[in-house]
């Protein structure tokens, strides 16, 4: 099935009668409309002046430029009729597709914050009526059917009128929607209906971004595990070296500090899981091929799991939005505020020699003893101030996109910005998870996450300053 529209240009008398109709079934916004009846004049007035109606609606393309670069997969080609259509509880009103259609007939709708287009009035014809525009023009010069219908009307009339879509020698996507009337569809042509699809912004810096999302984000994280493992084994000959030196462990079971109250560590655990579901689900919403970061597979994978891209939508603002007003709220309450949050992250003269120091220390290369550090070693403050500033950047570009907050350039900004932000935190993820679970030396502050505790012997050697700390605060007390 194919089902598409013809229009007889020598009946059409630019009465606008479809357009009104149109609004009307559709609602519209001010300023949008699903088709248009342009008036287009050649000669001179008194001479060889002659008028043309151009009504213009969806072509409704067999190649469809413009489901190529619709990031959610928002805009597609129904595989029973053909008729491409706009989901929009998909859609997030970034306008990218506006511009990769030859006959401009996509537009945002500045009160439903989403792109629209003609769908052939596909719930109508589901339930058996004609679209709109058909049943509301006084001059029928429309006529709907199924092109694969070959004794059908619309079949007939294309044959009858040698009805043609409009299409140039250096420009044909295969649209569905003829044109009968040979000069007014010539005049049509002349006036510049046609315009080569272009990408837009928002498509050619994703193109260029790809690279970086693709290959230098799972290069760095596999560098780091290396690195991590190459670590392992420098520390691994070193102890080996001291117990032949008769430099073993004591015995006994090491004495114990606490570290972390039982709050943080839910906190730390519920966020490092809303991490994973986020960027699993904002990962297979980016489904178009030119978006998908990893491939088409998984998106489509993903979705059919959820019941569909519109659960996978909803799925990702809801859990983002439980995200973000419950772990950045109860975070500041149980560090006691911004203050305490800041004296924790805050770098010093210390932090920044360790900083410099230890990649040539971890690489035995280095000599000079590491500067003391406090509760967070320099390296973990680096990443929380990162993670801060790119939640801020998440939080903020994702109510952009999930509410539409803005014009489509507004929308577009916020989609780069929120994927860069995930980008360069998973990179900064690929060295945290490096220092905490696949170095062995660091792994007892992972352990702290979980059991609040933290050997007294690695926090004394990693977090001098916080154990001299809690020794002067034990001091003090009566």
């Amino acid at each position: 099935m194919r089902q598409a529209m013809a229009i007889d240009l020598d009946l059409c008398v630019g009465c606008q009668a479809c357009v009104s109709a149109c609004k009307q079934q559709w609602g519209s916004g001010p300023g949008a409309s699903r088709d248009w009846v342009r008036t287009l004049e050649r000669g001179r007035r008194g001479m060889d002046l002659a008028v043309s109606f151009y009504p213009g609606l969806c072509m409704q393309c067999e190649e469809h430029p413009c489901t190529t670069d619709c990031p959610t997969g928002a805009t597609y080609a129904d595989p029973r009729t053909g008729v491409v259509l706009v989901d929009a509880d998909v859609c997030i009103g970034c306008g990218n597709c506006i511009s990769n259609c030859p006959y401009g007939a996509r537009h945002y709708d500045p009160v439903k914050k989403v792109v629209e287009k003609c769908n052939l009035c596909a719930p109508l014809v589901a339930r058996g009526e004609a679209p709109a525009c058909v049943e509301s023009c006084p001059a029928e010069c429309r006529i709907f059917g199924d092109l694969d219908e070959g004794g059908g009307k619309l079949a007939e009339f294309i044959r009858a009128r040698g009805a043609r879509p409009l299409v140039t020698a250096d420009l044909n996507v295969k649209p569905k929607t003829a044109y009968a009337g040979d000069a007014h569809r010539e005049h049509i042509l002349a006036s510049g209906a046609l315009a080569k699809p272009r990408k837009s912004w928002l498509t050619r810096t994703w193109r260029y971004s790809l690279p970086f999302a693709r290959e230098v984000v799972p290069v760095v994280g596999l560098a780091a595990v290396a690195g991590g493992a190459l670590v392992n084994l420098r520390s691994r000959r070193d102890r080996v070296q001291r117990e032949e030196g008769g430099a073993s462990a004591g015995a006994g079971q090491p004495a114990r500090l606490f570290r972390h109250r039982a709050g943080l560590r839910f906190l730390h655990w519920f966020n490092a899981l809303s991490w994973l579901l986020l960027l699993a689900t904002g990962t297979a919403l980016m489904s178009a091929a030119s978006f998908a970061l990893f491939g088409t597979r998984f998106p489509r994978w993903l979705s059919g799991v959820v019941g569909g891209t519109e659960t996978l939508l909803r799925l990702h603002v809801a859990w983002g939005l439980v995200w973000a007003l419950v772990v950045v709220p109860l975070f500041l309450l149980m560090k006691r505020g911004v203050r305490e949050v800041w004296e924790e992250v805050r770098l010093t003269r210390d932090d920044l020699l360790w900083l410099a120091r230890k990649p040539l220390a971890m690489a035995g290369l280095g000599r000079q003893p590491l500067p003391p550090q406090d509760k967070y070693n320099a390296g973990q403050k680096v990443f929380a101030l990162f993670v801060l500033v790119a939640t801020v950047t998440i939080v903020g570009t994702g109510l952009v996109m999930a509410f539409h907050l803005g014009s489509p350039a507004v929308v577009s900004t916020a989609i780069l910005a929120h994927k860069l932000a995930i980008a360069l935190v998973l990179i900064g993820l690929a060295v945290h998870l490096t220092m905490a679970v696949i170095i062995a030396d660091e792994r007892p502050a992972l352990a702290s996450m979980v059991t609040g505790y933290v050997d007294q012997d690695h926090a004394e050697g990693h977090s001098a300053k916080w154990v001299a700390r809690l020794s002067e605060e034990k001091g003090e007390k009566p």
